[in-house]
């Protein structure tokens, strides 16, 4: 008989959702995803997981969900009303809910590298302000009404199952297919700004090792991520290394790249222009978070991945 937990995991059949899923049901615990069947993207195998078909946003869905007893609530991108009905439904029900935020809240970062004390319950004019009013309204059901809540903010996300960042800011494969070509590209600035990236399969780790923790962990907030950051210059020269590129590359400020490039976000850009460089310590020593991508590592796994499947 298992003595793992039941476990019910939101949008399970998405690329990160399905990797919680998946190694959930590998620690021995009983797995339930939720998902409204309609998701094409990519998404690992879900074998010894329970799928149920329905929207996190009707209410007897979750009413239903509500009363099969599970221990641990996942959702991997939680709106705050998300959060709302989550608190309604199972507080008092289960022993964690844990939800999916990101570094983006902390930008700009006053001290590298930033940890889970950094400042960012401001609005600046980088960060991103809307996730930070979710997690503070998680926060305060916690306070509050002992909801059981543990936030992870991943860094920018990176692996198999998607188009990584560019360096125009964004996740447009035409940079790379410039790339592949040799042709010219731009970096912003002098290409010495700090990225760091975690890879998908080390963010759901993440959530797994999470599920197997006690109440010491509920109202917490852990940066995941790989364990160091590098330079915009060691992301580029990883990805034409791959690409086999020979790429002449131009560093210009952003103004003249949003000149050249019409089509490129001005906020991607402006955030890429800032340092992402963060201290994973706490995962490590609260949840025995332990990584096993590089930057590097992570930015091949997900170039090749494009290339097999011929996205360029």
């Amino acid at each position: 008989m298992s003595i793992g937990k039941k476990i019910l995991v939101f949008g399970a059949t998405g690329e990160i959702g399905s990797r919680v899923a998946r190694g959930c049901v590998e620690m021995g615990h009983e797995v339930t995803g939720a998902s409204r069947g309609i998701n094409k993207r990519h998404r690992i195998d879900l074998h010894g997981v329970e799928l149920i078909y329905g929207d996190k946003k009707d209410k007897e869905f979750l009413k239903t969900l509500s009363a099969k007893n599970f221990n641990v609530v996942i959702d991997t991108v939680p709106g705050i009303e998300d959060v709302e009905s989550a608190h309604k439904y199972f507080n008092g029900r289960i022993e964690h809910y844990f939800m999916c935020s990101s570094t983006g809240t902390f930008v700009p970062l006053r001290y590298l590298p930033a940890d889970e004390d950094h400042p960012w319950r401001e609005k600046t004019a980088v960060n991103f302000y809307r996730q930070c009013e979710r997690d503070m309204f998680a926060l305060k059901l916690h306070k509050e009404d002992g909801f059981p809540v543990t936030i992870f903010r991943p860094t920018n996300i990176i692996g198999a199952g998607r188009v990584p960042l560019e360096l125009w800011g964004g996740r447009d494969i035409s940079y790379f297919q410039l790339l592949k070509e040799g042709k010219p590209v731009e970096v912003p600035g002098d290409g010495t700004t700090l990225v760091q990236s975690g890879c998908n399969d080390d963010l759901a780790a993440a959530f797994v090792k999470g599920a197997g923790k006690g109440k010491e962990i509920n109202g917490e907030i852990f940066i995941i991520s790989c364990r160091k950051a590098i330079t915009l210059n060691r992301y580029l020269q990883t990805a034409r290394e791959v690409l086999k590129s020979s790429s002449p590359v131009e560093y210009l400020s952003i103004r003249e790249i949003l000149a050249r490039r019409p089509e490129v976000s001005p906020g991607g850009l402006n955030f890429l222009a800032e340092h992402m460089c963060f201290d994973i310590s706490k995962a490590v020593d609260y949840l025995g978070y332990s990584p096993e991508y590089t930057v590097e590592e992570g930015l091949e796994i997900a170039l090749k991945w494009c290339l097999d499947e011929g996205i360029f």
